[in-house]
């Protein structure tokens, strides 16, 4: 009798990736971006990460360890990239972090009815361990000010009641931006750029 192989980790395809964030969700996070992106938003934020090419390939597993070693951080957030097209590999994801007590912040273009009525049961997982869903398509045409929203028509979707006091949500009015220099001088811009 041969003996049965383990499963196969699931693979992330991850355009980039921040340790720590103050602006890409409530509180402190960890940040992953996802590559690929067939949404096609006049004006993205993320033009680079919009093409389906390999990036930096990392198994989930090693990946929610990475995350899971940062002290100090009340979540994750995913961002992209349009994160549903990598839905069953976030969903494996998530569903690690989420057990050790993590929130999980999710961006999209996709609208939530598009979501709900997609019939894939790889963004319905991913959805059941989402938190904060920000919902919708970039539309330049309606400039938004709000938090985490960067046009009028795009949603805050609480989907478990984890984060609907987080003290960023409840008095936060606009939205942020930061700069980040690291210890090898590289510099990031993350949040919403369109304040500079």
């Amino acid at each position: 009798m041969s003996k049965a192989e383990p499963p196969k980790d699931s693979l992330l395809n991850m355009a980039a990736f921040l340790p720590v964030s103050h602006s890409n969700g409530p509180g402190r996070r960890a940040v992953v971006w996802v590559q690929g992106c067939n949404r096609n938003c006049p004006g993205c934020f993320n033009q680079e990460m919009r093409h389906f090419a390999d990036k930096e390939l990392i198994a989930v597993r090693e990946l929610a360890g990475r995350i899971l070693a940062i002290e100090g951080i009340e979540g994750v957030t995913f961002s992209g990239g349009e994160p549903f097209e990598q839905a069953k590999s976030l969903a494996e994801l998530a569903e690690k972090l989420a057990d050790s007590g993590l929130t999980v912040v999710l961006f999209t273009g996709y609208t939530f009815d598009e979501l709900a009525a997609g019939n894939n049961s790889d963004w319905q997982r991913l959805l059941a361990v989402t938190d904060l869903l920000v919902a919708g398509p970039y539309e330049k045409t309606l400039p938004a000010q709000d938090y985490l929203r960067t046009s009028a028509n795009q949603q805050l979707l609480f989907l478990s009641d984890k984060l609907k006091r987080h003290p960023d949500i409840a008095g936060y009015q606009g939205q942020t931006a930061e700069i980040i220099v690291d210890a090898a001088g590289k510099v990031i811009v993350t949040g919403f750029d369109k304040i500079f």
